[in-house]
């Protein structure tokens, strides 16, 4: 029997960040599947369930990523204990955004 690999984001929780744009919210289902719904802002109203991959840095700060179904590539470095998000995007559409954000866990916790 094999197990499933440990993610430093915990099943159930449930993480919001708040862009300038957009604020995203993420559900994490299991270590390998999230759903990402893009709550206000930009975009509001795209929902993606992802395989990511989450990595412990060291206490309370994770790295974070995956690729939409759209194409889409998104890296957050979230900073769970200052509560920030420091996150890169490279859009399907082309381009690069470079964000920072507040991150509000809302349940999971």
């Amino acid at each position: 029997m094999t197990s499933q690999p440990m993610s430093p984001l915990p099943v159930g929780q449930v993480l919001e960040i708040s862009f300038a744009t957009f604020t995203p919210r993420i559900i994490v289902h299991s270590a390998r599947e999230l759903t990402v719904e893009i709550v206000a802002g930009d975009g509001a109203g795209f929902s993606d369930t992802v395989e990511y991959e989450a990595v412990a840095v060291r206490d309370g700060l994770v790295m974070l990523s995956w690729q939409e179904h759209i194409g889409s590539t998104i890296v957050h470095l979230l900073d769970l204990t200052s509560c920030q998000a420091y996150t890169a995007v490279t859009p399907a559409k082309g381009g690069f955004m470079r964000l920072t954000g507040r991150i509000e866990v809302t349940s999971g916790t």
